[in-house]
């Protein structure tokens, strides 16, 4: 399955919020794109998507930023992607070229199925979880110390 670089963007983007905004601290754009090598510019399209959607809410001035609107558990993997292309995880569809009988076959036995499957799948996935595994892998990589 592909999915856009939109999504993509959005998904590291908002794993990145919901590490570094602890306590309610706001997170800005260009700290989120140089931690994680994506153009502010593009950021800067997103994030009304997600604003939109009430996934972050933005903060103005000096010190302003983003937030999340709501707790990183609250927010659905499923939630994410639709704000951003709810293309994805909608059903497939054919060409009319297709003869209409093997188009339902198709449909009913494969797409349909897919499409509930990952709908239930991104449902039950939080932001919280893709954060805290975030968190796991880098606490994996961490430098080693070397002693002299």
């Amino acid at each position: 399955m592909k999915i856009s670089t939109k999504v993509e963007c959005g998904i590291i983007a908002l794993i990145d919020i919901a590490v570094n905004s602890d306590n309610d601290s706001v997170v800005k754009i260009n700290e989120i794109s140089k931690r994680n090598n994506i153009s502010a510019k593009y950021l800067e399209q997103i994030f009304p998507l997600l604003k939109q959607s009430s996934i972050i809410k933005s903060i103005k001035g000096a010190s302003g930023g983003y937030i999340l609107a709501r707790s990183s558990s609250e927010i659905t993997l499923n939630e994410i992607v639709n704000a951003l292309d709810n293309s994805i995880l909608s059903a497939s569809t054919f060409n009319d070229k297709f003869e209409q009988m093997a188009i339902t076959a198709i449909n009913e036995c494969l797409w349909e199925p897919v499409t509930d499957f990952m709908c239930s799948f991104s449902e039950n996935l939080t932001l919280k979880d893709l954060a805290d595994k975030f968190n796991e892998l880098n606490s994996i990589h961490v430098e080693p110390m070397y002693y002299i």
